[in-house]
């Protein structure tokens, strides 16, 4: 299953707004599972340097990755697939 990173502004002295935007990704994953979506939490990646929060889900599609960050409240976020997991 492809990996998607889903970016979001996170100024860096908010750690933790990260934090409460981890729990709440991790949730929605998780209902999202339980409604039979095909998406599951990796991780998250805080670049404080970028005022970047960066949430990772492995799902069916990019519009999967963007339903689970939307239902989480990520927003405002752009959608990436990981060229990394795409690679091996």
């Amino acid at each position: 299953m492809p990996s998607y990173r889903v970016e979001t502004f996170l100024a860096r002295e908010a750690t933790s707004e990260c934090a409460a935007r981890e729990w709440r990704a991790r949730s929605a994953a998780g209902e999202l599972r339980r409604q039979g979506v095909m998406v599951r939490f990796d991780r998250v990646i805080r670049v404080p340097d970028e005022d970047a929060c960066l949430f990772v889900f492995d799902a069916a599609s990019a519009s999967e990755a963007a339903l689970v960050a939307e239902l989480a409240k990520l927003g405002p976020f752009r959608v990436v697939e990981d060229a990394r997991a795409a690679a091996s």
